[in-house]
């Protein structure tokens, strides 16, 4: 299944460019399961150009990261059961509870799954300002990564 989602999206951005990059970028921050590196890789590997994929992703992320927080603050604790397993969220909580908002900045500059992050936020009522403060260059730093690694790619496809 999530070959088939990996190459849905890889479509998707292939028809719809920097459009498709912003769009799977909100999404990917709150629900959809395809990672980040995926969406940005795929992007500059298909010659968008990298500055414009960056920007892009982080800004629809950014989005996508808010919405998280929203639905987390709306529906509690039992959307995040739902969404996730018990047992990551209560590995979510405790990295709350030791780090607070840098677990954020933790998960949006790593493979973490941010999905979980983003909605954990809004749970525990995490202070908005801050939230996207730390959201902001912490994504914008995992996917300038992955744009300079899809961009190399590029070169041999």
């Amino acid at each position: 299944m999530f070959e088939r989602l990996s190459e849905i999206t890889i479509e998707f951005i292939a028809s719809n460019g920097l459009l498709g990059i912003f769009i799977i970028s909100a999404m990917e921050s709150f629900i959809f399961p395809v990672p980040t590196a995926i969406i940005i890789t795929a992007g500059t590997a298909l010659n968008l150009d990298p500055l414009s994929v960056v920007i892009l992703a982080t800004i629809g992320s950014i989005i996508g990261a808010v919405i998280g927080y929203f639905i987390g603050a709306r529906g509690g604790r039992p959307v995040i059961v739902w969404m996730f397993d018990e047992k990551k969220v209560k590995k979510i909580d405790n990295l709350f509870m030791k780090y607070g908002v840098f677990a954020v900045g933790l998960a949006a500059f790593s493979p973490l799954p941010f999905k979980v992050f983003t909605i954990s936020a809004g749970v525990a009522r995490m202070n908005i300002i801050s939230f996207i403060l730390i959201s902001i260059p912490c994504r914008f730093l995992q996917f300038l990564l992955f744009a300079f690694f899809g961009d190399w790619l590029g070169g041999f496809i």
